[in-house]
C-alpha cells in the first residue's frame, strides 16, 4: 500500500522475539516502535484529514500482517501479545474506515490479531503456560496487557464471545489481572481514613505498578465506550489503587499489609523507583474527577505531577527515552489532548471565539484549542456523543465533553448548552456530516503545545535521538538504537 509523501518505512519481521538468545534475538523493538508510529500517524490523519497519514498507518499495519508468521520464544511472548496487541488493535480501528485499509488490508490485518495476538491472549489468560506454577504465577501487568489486548482485538474483530470473556476475568478470574488480585488489600489511608487499594506489584517495584495502573486506564475506557463501566466496578477498585499508588509515590506513607502468591513474597513496600511517572494519570483523573465528581486527591496530585514532568502535557507511546527499551512503548498515552483539556478549551473558544472559522482541517489557526473546538462542535451538532462523531472508532474514545457539562460547577443545563453550541456551529462551522459505524474515539491525536510569546503554536512532537526524517508526521520510530 502506498504511504503517499509520509516516508516511514515499516520493519515488519517474520518473527518477533523479545528473548536475548537466538537468531532473533530481542528484535521486539521493531514491532514496538512501528505500533506507536501506526498509532500516532492515525491518529494526525483522524484529525487533519491528509490522507498521507492514513496511507503511512495502514503501510505500517499490512506489512506486519503480510510478514508476520510468529511470536516467540520464551514468556515474554506474551508480553508483545498484550501491549503491542492493544496499541495495534486500536490503531487498526481509527483506519476502520478509511477506504483504502478498508479494501485492501483490514481482513488480512484482522487475521494476523487474532490469530497470533489473540490466540497468545487466551492462551495466557486461561493458564496454560507451561511456565505457570500456580494460577498467580505472573505479575498483575502480564495478565492485565492479556486482558487490554483481547478486549481490543474483540472489538476490532467484532468478536462478542472474546469480549466478554476478557471483562469477565477481569471481574471474575483467577489470576493476577482480575480487578481482586490486581488490588489485593483495602487498607485505610493514615491521615483521612479514607479505604486506599493495595497494588499486587507495589512490594516488587514502582515502575511496574505504574504500569498496572496504566493498562487499568485502557481497559477500563474501553470498556466505558462499550457502555461496560468497569471504573466503577466493586466500588471503584481502580481508583482506590490509583489513590494508594499516588499518595506513596508523592512521598508519603501508606499502609502496607503482607502479600504473598506462593510465588514471591513481600512483607513491606518497595522503594523503588519511586515517583516513576507513565502516561496514566489523565484518564484515570478525567473520569474519576471531570466525570463522575468524584474526590481522588492523591489522583489529582499525581495527574499535576506528571503533567510538570512532561511540560504540562501527558506524552505517549515512544515519545522520549530509548526506543530499544520496552518501557517507553507499552502503553498509548497521549492523555492531556485526548481526554484532559477538553472543557477548558471549550470554555476558551467561547469566551475568545477562536478555532471555530475552519472545515476539514485543524490548522486553521495557532489556537491550541482549534482541535478541541472542531470535536465539540461536530459532536454536539452531529447529535448523541456517543453514536455520532468525528471518529468511527468504537474500541476507545473520549466520553469527557458531554459528562463534563453535566458536572462541571461551570455547567448550566444541557438544553441551554446545547441550545448555545448548536447556534455557534450553524453560524460559523459547517462540516460534513459523516455517518460511522463506531463510536467516537478516545485517542484523538497526540500534539504537544507550548506557549511561546504571547501567541498559541502547534507542535507535533516525537522526540527521539537520532533525529527523524518524519518530524512533519508527528512519528519518530528510531531504527538505530544505542
Amino acid at each position: 500500500m502506498d504511504s503517499g509523501n509520509v516516508p516511514y518505512t515499516p520493519q515488519a519481521v517474520a518473527t518477533v522475539d523479545r528473548d536475548t538468545e537466538g537468531d532473533t534475538a530481542a528484535n521486539a523493538y521493531l514491532l514496538w516502535q512501528d505500533a506507536a508510529a501506526a498509532f500516532a500517524l492515525a491518529l494526525r490523519w483522524k484529525v487533519e484529514g491528509n490522507t498521507s497519514y492514513a496511507d503511512a498507518a495502514a503501510n505500517i499495519l499490512t506489512s506486519w500482517a503480510e510478514t508476520l508468521t510468529s511470536i516467540g520464544a520464551n514468556d515474554d511472548q506474551y508480553l508483545v501479545a498484550g501491549l503491542q496487541g492493544h496499541e495495534l488493535a486500536n490503531a487498526g480501528e481509527l483506519l476502520r474506515d478509511y477506504a483504502p485499509f478498508q479494501e485492501n488490508g483490514l481482513a488480512k490485518f484482522q487475521r494476523m490479531m487474532q490469530n497470533l495476538f489473540l490466540e497468545k491472549n487466551l492462551y495466557f489468560l486461561n493458564h496454560l503456560d507451561g511456565s505457570e506454577h500456580n494460577v498467580k504465577h505472573f505479575f498483575a501487568n502480564w495478565e492485565l496487557a492479556q486482558v487490554a489486548s483481547a478486549m481490543a482485538i474483540g472489538v476490532l474483530t467484532d468478536n462478542q464471545t472474546t469480549w466478554d470473556f476478557a471483562v469477565n476475568y477481569f471481574k471474575n478470574g483467577t489470576g493476577n489481572g482480575a480487578i481482586n488480585n490486581a488490588i489485593t488489600n483495602i487498607v485505610q489511608d493514615p491521615d483521612t481514613r479514607n479505604p486506599l487499594g493495595q497494588g499486587q506489584e507495589e512490594g516488587r517495584d514502582q515502575g511496574h505498578s505504574a504500569l498496572d495502573y496504566a493498562l487499568l486506564g485502557v481497559i477500563a475506557q474501553q470498556a466505558w465506550n462499550q457502555g461496560e463501566d468497569l471504573y466503577a466496578y466493586n466500588d471503584s477498585r481502580i481508583l482506590l489503587g490509583a489513590e494508594y499508588f499516588a499518595r506513596y509515590n508523592l512521598g508519603n506513607d501508606v499502609p502496607f499489609e503482607n502479600y504473598t502468591n506462593g510465588i514471591v513474597s513481600y512483607t513491606e513496600i518497595s522503594s523503588a523507583s519511586r515517583g516513576t511517572v507513565r502516561w496514566a494519570w489523565e484518564v484515570l483523573y478525567n473520569h474519576y474527577v471531570m466525570i463522575k465528581g468524584e474526590s481522588a486527591p492523591w489522583t489529582t496530585r499525581y495527574w499535576n505531577k506528571t503533567l510538570a514532568t512532561w511540560g504540562g502535557v501527558e506524552i505517549g507511546s515512544g515519545a522520549y527515552g530509548s526506543p530499544r527499551v520496552s518501557g517507553y512503548y507499552d502503553t498509548m498515552g497521549w492523555g492531556t489532548i485526548l481526554s484532559g483539556i477538553i472543557f477548558s478549551c471549550l470554555i476558551f473558544c467561547i469566551v475568545f471565539n477562536r478555532g471555530i472559522f475552519f472545515h476539514d482541517t485543524i490548522f486553521y489557526n495557532d489556537s491550541f484549542f482549534c482541535v478541541c473546538s472542531r470535536l465539540i462542535f461536530h459532536d454536539f451538532l452531529y447529535g448523541n456523543f456517543f453514536e455520532r462523531g468525528i471518529f468511527n472508532h468504537r474500541i476507545l474514545h473520549n466520553s469527557a465533553i458531554h459528562s463534563r457539562l453535566l458536572s462541571s460547577p461551570l455547567s448550566l443545563s444541557l438544553p441551554i448548552w446545547r441550545t448555545f453550541f448548536i447556534g455557534i456551529a450553524i453560524r460559523y462551522f459547517s462540516c460534513p456530516r459523516r455517518l460511522p459505524q463506531r463510536r467516537p474515539s478516545y485517542y484523538r491525536v497526540g500534539i504537544q503545545s507550548w506557549l511561546r510569546a504571547s501567541s498559541w503554536t502547534w507542535t507535533w512532537t516525537w522526540n527521539c535521538t537520532p533525529p527523524s526524517p518524519l518530524d512533519d508526521a508527528a512519528v519518530c520510530a528510531t531504527k538505530s538504537g544505542s
